[in-house]
């Protein structure tokens, strides 16, 4: 009888014993990691009860590229500690003022850098904002309500959409700015998520309706008082962003309860209402939202090396998509102008479609978020552009033709043979 080879019986042991190590160990780790699950972390990981802030910092340690471009967002410079970064403090403090009534020395915290900055002081737990801001564009001082402290209560009027995660009870604050947690709500149960369940945890708006997810921008980009009336920002709502609904705890302005903050046309004529435009747009009936046309995470360096966007500027100043007409056209892709359109082919749907409304430090331009026309004939209507603004003359070419041109231009510009507006140039047939 032919004897068997003992070496591949040895090796054919050993395989054997070893699979058999490698499945008992599986099998015990499983066994190991659905009791920790069952001991350690059941229930309240799997949504957003009960969840606390925990800070940018915190958020980081996952997301780190999402936390460095939001890092040199405007939204995370929205209030700075100049005891911290001195050179936060861009208001010039040399130049003798007579609007100006404190000193350099007095400030604590700075809100804002692009168009215009306010100064913070402590007063024990409470914070005040001084009697004056500093418009960054023209390098001048104006009066931020001199004669009205109640309008300067910081923890009352302002901080809910300067701060994240505040608490004006206790006057206290989780962070500085515009943070994570302010959009994406708190995130401790987040981070300790059961496996398979981080999604519930955290507030994602891409994910949610599209009134609710414009209701997150919405808190900070509206106009009204909490419904105690004690605030001017929804302060209940900052825990339940995403689930509740903000009219819930918000009291928003309106042409009727507040007709100083809107044109005749119902526009707001107010800066950071935007919100409350886009409610009365064609675009919220269809479900185009704030974050279709913006992207607060991407920076200009992202963009421009996608190649979307020529003008870098864009992105600093309002954090759009795509530059402009490149941005309304993705959607809007009509190929034929016809009417006004016909004429204004070497202009922009901004200019008309969302024209200046209001002015932030005298320089930057709030725009219209109806996305509607505002037509010459309204300005007549009213008795002229301060009682009423409209999109010809907001331009810059048309700003100082007389607006009863501007109607007779339109209507000529309507009909299909596109008369000549000689009476637009003053110029005789």
């Amino acid at each position: 009888m032919k004897k068997i080879p003992r070496v591949p019986l040895i090796i054919g042991g050993i395989f054997a014993l070893a699979l058999a190590v490698v499945i008992g160990t599986t099998i015990a780790l499983k066994q190991a990691e659905q009791g920790l699950k069952v001991t350690q972390l059941e229930g309240k990981f799997k949504d957003r009860t009960g969840a606390t802030f925990v800070g940018s910092q915190t958020c980081k340690k996952c997301h780190e590229r999402t936390y460095l471009e939001w890092r040199t967002s405007l939204h995370s410079r929205m209030m700075r500690d100049v005891r911290l970064e001195p050179l936060a403090n861009i208001g010039d403090f040399v130049t003798p003022s007579k609007v100006r009534t404190f000193g350099k020395e007095d400030v604590d915290y700075v809100l804002g850098s692009q168009w215009k900055q306010q100064y913070l002081k402590r007063k024990g737990k409470d914070l005040i904002v001084l009697p004056a801001q500093y418009n960054v564009f023209d390098g001048k001082w104006k009066a931020y309500f001199p004669d009205n402290p109640n309008q300067r209560d910081w923890f009352k009027e302002c901080a809910g959409c300067h701060a994240t995660g505040v608490d004006p009870e206790k006057k206290t604050f989780v962070e500085m700015g515009i943070a994570c947690e302010a959009c994406h709500g708190p995130g401790s149960n987040h981070v300790e998520a059961l496996p398979g369940y981080e999604i519930p945890t955290i507030i994602q708006a891409s994910r949610l309706t599209p009134a609710l997810a414009a209701q997150i921008c919405g808190s900070c980009h509206t106009g009204g008082r909490d419904k105690e009336g004690k605030y001017a920002y929804p302060m209940k709502y900052q825990i339940h962003k995403g689930i509740g609904n903000i009219r819930l705890y918000f009291d928003e302005f309106t042409p009727a309860t507040k007709p100083d903050y809107f044109w005749l046309s119902g526009e707001s004529r107010h800066s950071n209402q935007q919100y409350l435009d886009w409610k009365k747009s064609e675009h919220a009936k269809v479900g185009v939202t704030c974050i279709t046309c913006h992207d607060v995470h991407r920076s200009k360096s992202a963009l421009e090396a996608t190649g979307e966007v020529p003008n870098p500027l864009v992105v600093i100043r309002s954090k759009t998509r795509l530059f402009e007409d490149k941005l309304c056209k993705s959607c809007h892709t009509t190929l034929q102008y016809r009417s006004a359109h016909r004429i204004h082919t070497f202009g922009s749907c901004v200019r008309c479609h969302m024209p200046r409304v209001a002015s932030i430090g005298e320089a930057g331009d709030a725009h219209s978020h109806t996305f509607r026309f505002m037509f010459p004939q309204a300005t007549l209507k009213a008795g002229g552009m301060d009682k009423q603004p409209n999109a010809c003359n907001a331009c810059h070419h048309h700003k100082k033709t007389p607006t009863e041109d501007l109607v007779a231009f339109l209507e000529g510009a309507k009909k299909s043979d596109m008369p000549m507006p000689f009476n637009v140039h003053r110029k005789s047939p």
